[in-house]
């Protein structure tokens, strides 16, 4: 019985990540690797936004 409660226990523990998750990781990635940042507002003048953070819930900027 407990080796039951044990593997149900990695089964939820395996199925935790979700693929959203990796996708917003991936596009804050994006973000950083093209020397840009992650910003709530939109991109002021001197900035220009070149994409989206966190699965497009932020906006990219860069100089």
């Amino acid at each position: 019985m407990k080796i039951l409660c044990f593997l149900i226990a990695i089964l939820f523990f395996l199925l935790q990540a979700s693929p959203a998750y990796s996708q917003e990781a991936a596009d804050t990635l994006a973000c950083r690797q093209s020397q840009g940042y992650c910003s709530f507002a939109s991109c002021s003048a001197p900035l220009v936004g070149i994409g989206t953070c966190l699965g497009g819930k932020l906006n990219c900027c860069k100089w």
